[in-house]
């Protein structure tokens, strides 16, 4: 007598919703597998998103290439080619993602906490007994894997430029590889990484405040605009003739999340190579102290309302 077996369904492969286990390493590791499943889901803007963000930059590397044609056809000398030689190459697809990514990666990450009130996905995760604090926490993990992820193709996307730059002939101020500077390279990657995870943990704090999607992609966005426009009227009211008021004033810019991050990334990429051309106006210490201050308070706000309210809806 022969058995058939049951063909299995892909929905079978998928994690089960957030049960409690004895285990608190094991229920953690898989309530962030769950979170990595939600953000899955949502493949559909997921491939959107990211097809809009490879698709920008294939453009702008397509149109550095073609400056660089045209000034050795009508010039006879190349044009410039930091952006498309190594280590330059990096630093212009960090600085890609670390501008256009991230306002992509809020959107996201929006989508993601937002949808969970509106779905119900919360509830059906505390009515089995998860403690709010895990499930907070496993939210978190989840989005810095995804930012790591994210900045770890535009990493490979800068050395891929410089390796297609290399084989047409572009020549440049192109350097070799070394030890210290794969090292560099990595301490880069996870900085930009650290930039976008910050900035999502906004969309978290305020997706969780307001409990929607319009809430944690909009709150993040104006934080941004709001950061932008006052840093410049605050830098240019501390001018060197300024008072002693507004001169402190001018102070103000360097303790905004923005500022700060990009003076990680610039630290990050002037070591071995000079990945990033700006450099930062603070010290590292400043820098790394402001960042880690910025983040501890998302985290606790967005702790402090999820503990406090209830989920009812």
């Amino acid at each position: 007598m022969t058995t058939t077996v049951p063909p299995t369904s892909a929905a079978s492969s998928a994690p089960v919703a957030p049960t409690p286990d004895t285990n608190a390493f094991n229920q953690f590791a898989r309530l962030v597998r769950w979170e990595l499943f939600l953000a899955w889901r949502r493949r559909g803007m997921v491939i959107t998103l990211s097809s809009l963000l490879l698709v920008a930059y294939t453009i702008f590397v397509l149109i550095q290439f073609i400056v660089y044609q045209s000034m050795i056809m009508y010039n006879g000398a190349p044009g410039p080619s930091h952006g498309l030689t190594f280590p330059g190459s990096v630093g212009v697809s960090g600085s890609y993602v670390a501008h256009v990514g991230v306002l992509l990666f809020i959107v996201l990450t929006g989508a993601l906490i937002g949808s969970e009130y509106s779905y119900n996905t919360l509830r059906l995760s505390f009515a089995r007994g998860v403690g709010r604090g895990q499930l907070l926490g496993a939210q978190i993990v989840a989005l810095a894997l995804i930012a790591v992820a994210v900045c770890g193709v535009f990493i490979v996307l800068g050395l891929g430029t410089a390796f297609l730059s290399a084989i047409s002939g572009v020549s440049g101020d192109s350097v070799a590889f070394s030890g210290a500077g794969l090292l560099q390279i990595f301490i880069y990657w996870l900085a930009l990484a650290f930039n976008l995870f910050a900035y999502a943990l906004i969309s978290v704090c305020i997706g969780t405040l307001s409990r929607s999607v319009a809430g944690a992609i909009a709150g993040p966005l104006v934080f941004i605009v709001v950061e932008v426009i006052a840093s410049g009227i605050l830098l240019g009211l501390g001018g060197p003739y300024s008072s002693p008021t507004l001169h402190t004033l001018g102070q103000v810019p360097y303790y905004f999340l923005g500022a700060n991050m990009s003076a990680l990334e610039s630290y990050a990429g002037r070591t071995s190579y000079i990945i990033e051309t700006s450099t930062a106006n603070i010290s590292l210490t400043h820098a790394l102290l402001v960042s880690l201050a910025y983040v501890v308070v998302f985290i606790g706000l967005s702790y402090v309302a999820l503990r406090r309210r209830d989920i009812v809806e």
